[in-house]
């Protein structure tokens, strides 16, 4: 029998919107491989994570494997599932899994910061960069190169990147509309 559970934790991945997970405390299985598949992690510094399913008799099932070797290699990612390893915080900044460690009552604010950053931005610029960024990861150079020179030209010709150019040459803050 094949699980399609992998289909809804890519569900941040499909968002056309960046997707932020906050994490903390403990964070196994498939609550990891749900952030794995969001596009930034924001971890308090309680946080331990780990894809522990070896341990009893089972993989992740829902992209774990896929995605942590994706984000920090493949024997990297063999060490923390084939030994069903758990890694704290620290660590998991040091890996990459995680984009930033804060202390726990710093959290919300962490992630309020970087969606206020991230607002400020052309939503459909994000919205494109997200887009190549996920399509042509694991694919041939060649085919990411050509999917992202369409992308910009498609871009070239947006009311976001005239406004963009616009504020940059009038000193002001840019007012994107996604458009």
């Amino acid at each position: 029998m094949l699980t399609r559970l992998h289909e809804n934790v890519a569900a941040p991945e499909r968002c056309p919107k960046p997707v932020i997970a906050k994490l903390h405390g403990f964070t196994f299985g498939v609550g990891l491989e749900l952030a794995l598949a969001c596009d930034f992690r924001i971890a308090a510094d309680d946080l331990v994570l780990g894809l522990p399913e070896v341990t009893i008799g089972m993989i992740p099932g829902s992209g774990g494997t896929q995605r942590l070797a994706r984000l920090i290699g493949l024997g990297r990612a063999k060490d923390m599932i084939l030994r069903g390893r758990r890694i704290r915080a620290d660590e998991a900044l040091e890996l990459g899994i995680v984009t930033e460690v804060v202390n726990p009552a710093s959290l919300d604010a962490a992630a309020d910061s970087v969606a206020g950053e991230l607002m400020q931005l052309s939503p459909l610029a994000i919205a494109m960069a997200k887009r190549v960024i996920n399509r042509a990861y694991d694919g041939p150079l060649a085919v990411g190169l050509e999917l992202e020179g369409l992308a910009y030209g498609f871009l070239r010709s947006s009311d976001d990147l005239r406004e963009g150019v616009k504020s940059f040459v009038e000193k002001r803050d840019p007012q994107f509309r996604g458009t």
